[in-house]
């Protein structure tokens, strides 16, 4: 395995690069074993908007619908949105505006 940068803005971005790449390979798989991927997946309904915090702790977000009118930032999906809740150096708050659902929940 080749050896990774100490510095944390391009271990996000290498881990962001390897889920990005295990879903296209988890979607080659499906066509490989079915012959056909499963339907269109539906568009991200969500967004983090991410907020400056000290150094130290963890980084807050704010989770927001997609078409919220504060939402800023990439679209995501939910599985994504679950993955970036369950890291202990995030910390993921709901939208006071629009209100995201319960089914974000980790």
């Amino acid at each position: 395995m080749p050896e990774l940068p100490e510095d944390l803005p391009r271990l996000w971005t290498i881990k962001r690069y390897l889920l990005l790449l295990l879903a296209d390979v988890d979607k080659a798989i499906e066509t490989a074993e079915n012959g056909s991927p499963r339907g269109k997946p539906p568009p991200p309904r969500w967004c983090i908007q991410w907020r400056h915090t000290p150094v130290g702790t963890p980084r807050l977000g704010i989770l927001h619908h997609a078409g919220c009118w504060m939402a800023t930032g990439d679209r995501l999906t939910i599985r994504e949105v679950q993955a970036l809740r369950q890291d202990p150096g995030r910390r993921i708050e709901r939208c006071e505006a629009c209100g995201p659902g319960q089914s974000t929940e980790g």
